[in-house]
């Protein structure tokens, strides 16, 4: 009964992990060196790659003989005149080229979100006469190089008397140019469903109204990615 006894109580109140504590310690010492060096790989890396912007910035602010003589980024002289040059270096202040972008650039994007996404809204829920002709069309001038069409709307931009003004970058973005994106938002519409379309036109609402208070609200992830840029 004793020998019993004996065999069936531990020997030893010893914890379960003693013997891979040590183990343990090491792999834990291990992955930390791994986790410094692995960060101060990154952080050197990082250093790299951030040399030719701060190179850029602090030669923006040395006399133009000595920018390719020194590649340290320490500045021994400063020279805060340079900014004011290049914003004078043209003909007229680089403030004009800002304005002249700023232009062009919102109202190419609020004339490609506005018409493509209205074509898109036609072709994904009206019914009209070669719905799809007309979307076959419109897909196929996505294959024509930007080669064959740019001669002959200089010609027509030039008979207009639209060239050197903002028109010829602004007026095609009204009438839905831009086959790509009328064809993404078509295909964003056609995965809202048909029955919020059926809901608001038993309360009475037109097709204006369905665009612009149900279709509109829900695809501006699709408006976002269809802005030109």
């Amino acid at each position: 009964m004793t020998d019993t006894l004996a065999k069936t109580t531990p020997t030893a109140a010893t914890p379960r992990g003693s013997n891979r504590a040590p183990g343990r310690r090491a792999w834990t010492g291990l992955r930390s060196v791994r986790s410094i060096v692995k960060h101060a790989m990154l952080i050197l890396c990082a250093l790299v790659m951030l040399y030719p912007v701060l190179w850029m910035v602090v030669s923006s602010l040395r006399p133009n003989d000595v920018i390719f003589r020194d590649p340290s980024l320490l500045l021994n002289d400063l020279q805060t005149g340079n900014y004011a040059e290049g914003w004078n270096a043209f003909a007229d202040p680089f403030s004009v080229y800002l304005i002249n972008s700023s232009i062009v650039v919102l109202g190419a994007i609020v004339g490609n979100l506005v018409s493509c996404s209205m074509a898109a809204y036609a072709f994904a829920r009206l019914e009209f006469t070669g719905k799809r002709l007309w979307f076959a069309i419109m897909l196929l001038t996505i294959m024509l190089p930007i080669h064959v069409i740019i001669v002959p709307q200089y010609v027509l931009f030039s008979q207009l008397g639209w060239v050197n003004t903002f028109l010829p970058l602004i007026v095609p973005k009204l009438l839905a140019t831009d086959a790509f994106f009328v064809f993404l938002m078509v295909q964003f519409i056609r995965g809202i469903p048909i029955e919020l379309d059926e809901a608001a036109r038993i309360d009475g609402a037109g097709h204006p109204r369905i665009f612009a208070q149900v279709i509109l609200p829900l695809f501006f992830p699709a408006t976002r990615a269809s802005s030109p840029r």
